[in-house]
C-alpha cells in the first residue's frame, strides 16, 4: 500500500498548548451549536470538528452551554441554500465551511446577510479553501488554511532548492484553481532560474494524457509541476510511464488523493517460448509508478509537538481508527475559534465574529493544531505551514 510522507517544512511556526480531558456532551435546551458546511461523505471535517467541541466541553466553566455539531441538510441542492440554512438558525453560532473556494465565494453574501445589511451574519471559517479571493467577499469570511499562493510559492522553492529543476512543464486543470496556481508558480521558478518549457492546461475527464507525456518526454523535462486533482496526476503519471520518461513530479494538496487511484491494471506482453509470437495480457501493480510524487501539505500528524498537537493525533486515532488528514485538523482549529469566541464573549454574533477578526491583531494569536493562527485584515491566517509531501510505496 502507498503511503504520503511529510519529507519537507517550508514554512513552520508553533507553540505549545496545554492537554487537558475531552468529554462528549449531549444537547441539552441550551446547547448552541457549530454548523459544517461539506458534503456529508467527506467525514474527516465532520470528525475534526466534533473533537474540537468535545474537547471544548471539556473545558466549560459550570453553567455555561455546551457546544454540539449542526449537520448540513440530506440534500444539498445548492451551497447557499446550505449557508441560508445555518445563518436562519438561531442556535448556530459559527460555520465550518464551506469546504471548496468556489462554494466558499457563492456562500458568502449570506454569511454576511447582505440583503439585511449584516443583521443576521454568522461567521463561517473555512478549512480548505485555497483560492485568494475567497476572503475578499465578505468580512464574516476567514480562513485558517495556507492559500494557493503560499502553496505554489512553497512548491516552487522546493523545486528549485531541493530537486535543482531548471526545465519545467506545467500541466493545470483549467479553471479558478488551476490558472490561478498557475500564474503564482510561474514567475517565481522563472526568477530562481528555472526554465517553463510547456504550459499545459487540461479538462478533467477530456484530456488526451498520452499526447501530453510524449510531448513532455521529448522536451527533456526534468520537473512537472501539476496544478490539478490527484486522480488526474495519476492517468498523466501512467501515460509518462508509457512514453519512457520519468521527471519529478509535483502537485498540490489534492495530489495525495492519487493514492485513491491506485490500482491494478491489465499489460499486454510478448510471450517467449512456446508459442512465441502471441500477446499475453498480464496484471501488474502500478503502484511503484507513483514513488517520489511530491505534493503540498498543511498538517503532518507525524510532526506533533504540544501536548494539545499530541493529544489530537491520538484520540483522532483512536476514535476513528486513522491517521487525521488536513481537512479533519484544519476544520478542528476553525471549531476551535468558534467555540473559543463563544465563551469569551457570549452568543452575539457580532461580538465572535470580531473577537475572531482581532485574533493576531489586537489579541493574542491562537495556537492550533495545523500552526499559529494570526488574522490578517481580510482573514487570511498568516504564515501558516506549508508542508512538501512524498508517495511511498
Amino acid at each position: 500500500m502507498l503511503r504520503a510522507t511529510l519529507i519537507a517544512a517550508l514554512i513552520l511556526t508553533g507553540t505549545t498548548a496545554c492537554s487537558r480531558g475531552a468529554a462528549n456532551t449531549r444537547a441539552t435546551a441550551d446547547t448552541v451549536y457549530v454548523g459544517v458546511a461539506a458534503a456529508r461523505p467527506n467525514a474527516a471535517y465532520f470528525n475534526g470538528v466534533q473533537l474540537a467541541l468535545d474537547r471544548l466541553n471539556a473545558d466549560r466553566q459550570p453553567g455555561t452551554p455546551p457546544l454540539g455539531l449542526r449537520l448540513p441538510p440530506d440534500s444539498q441542492p445548492s451551497q447557499v441554500e446550505v449557508a441560508a440554512r445555518f445563518r436562519d438558525d438561531r442556535r448556530v453560532i459559527g460555520v465550518v465551511g464551506h469546504t471548496g473556494s468556489a462554494q466558499t465565494m457563492d456562500a458568502a453574501p449570506i454569511y454576511g446577510d447582505v440583503v439585511n445589511g449584516g443583521a443576521n451574519g454568522v461567521v463561517a471559517i473555512t478549512p480548505t479553501s485555497t483560492n485568494p479571493q475567497v476572503t475578499r467577499v465578505s468580512s464574516w469570511v476567514f480562513r485558517v488554511c495556507p492559500t494557493d499562493d503560499d502553496a505554489a510559492r512553497a512548491l516552487a522553492r522546493f523545486a528549485l532548492d531541493s530537486l535543482s529543476a531548471r526545465r519545467v512543464a506545467i500541466v493545470y486543470r483549467n479553471d479558478l484553481f488551476g490558472r490561478g496556481f498557475t500564474r503564482t508558480i510561474a514567475p517565481v521558478l522563472v526568477q530562481g532560474g528555472a526554465g517553463i518549457i510547456e504550459r499545459d492546461p487540461y479538462l478533467a475527464g477530456m484530456t488526451e494524457y498520452q499526447a501530453y507525456a510524449r510531448r513532455i518526454a521529448r522536451s527533456g523535462t526534468d520537473a512537472i509541476v501539476f496544478a490539478g486533482g490527484g486522480v488526474d496526476a495519476a492517468d498523466l503519471v501512467r501515460a509518462l510511464d508509457e512514453a519512457g520518461s520519468h521527471p519529478a513530479l509535483l502537485g498540490s494538496d489534492d495530489v495525495a488523493n492519487v493514492l485513491e487511484g491506485v490500482r491494478r491494471v491489465a499489460v499486454p506482453v510478448r510471450t517467449r517460448g512456446r508459442g512465441a509470437g502471441a500477446d499475453s495480457v498480464v496484471y501488474t501493480d502500478d503502484r511503484a509508478l507513483f514513488r517520489g510524487v511530491r505534493f503540498t501539505a498543511f498538517y503532518d500528524p507525524g510532526r506533533a509537538r504540544s501536548d494539545e498537537e499530541k493529544y489530537f493525533a491520538a484520540e483522532y486515532r483512536r476514535r476513528y481508527g486513522e491517521r487525521p488528514s488536513h481537512q479533519a485538523a484544519l476544520s478542528y482549529d476553525a471549531a476551535m475559534l468558534i467555540g473559543r469566541a463563544f465563551y469569551a464573549v457570549g452568543r452575539d454574533r457580532r461580538m465572535i465574529r470580531d473577537w475572531i477578526a482581532n485574533v493576531g491583531r489586537g489579541a493574542p494569536a491562537q495556537q492550533g493544531i495545523t500552526g499559529e493562527i494570526r488574522f490578517d485584515e481580510h482573514g487570511d491566517a498568516l504564515d501558516k505551514p506549508v508542508l512538501i509531501g512524498s508517495i511511498q510505496p
